[in-house]
């Protein structure tokens, strides 16, 4: 017989969360318009303050590959917290992006990783050069 679920979180707490989160929201950033630009490879983020991002698709969870009819259909998910790629079934919470997390934690050690190696790899060339 399986193992009854344990709660973790009390219904108390939860209701505490949403309050906070509802308290908080006035101030959430969001994004009115999105758009990826072949030309650049980026995608452009217009938000609700007047900043604009444009993050490099091959930094995105989901992205890479994708051809640019897929990756021009960006729905604007939660108010503008959210993107949505429906013909890849990709979304992701743009505060997230404009934080500059751009997927899962794995992904993200992927890409951290990589920018090391491109580091150690400059340093090597510089060292050689002199």
């Amino acid at each position: 017989m399986p193992e009854t679920a344990q709660v973790a979180v009390t219904d108390a707490e939860i209701d505490a969360a949403l309050g906070r989160a509802r308290k908080y929201a006035k101030y959430d950033r969001r994004v009115l318009k999105a758009t990826y630009s072949k030309m650049t490879d980026r995608l452009r983020l217009v938000l609700d303050d007047g900043a604009i991002y444009s993050i490099p698709r091959r930094l995105i969870q989901g992205l890479a590959g994708a051809k640019e009819k897929e990756l021009s259909r960006i729905q604007i998910l939660g108010g503008g917290t959210g993107l949505l790629w429906p013909f890849l079934d990709v979304a992701h919470h743009v505060p997230g992006l404009i934080q500059g997390v751009y997927g899962s934690e794995k992904w993200m050690m992927a890409l951290y990783k990589q920018r090391r190696n491109r580091r150690l790899a400059c340093k090597n060339c510089r060292h050689r050069s002199n």
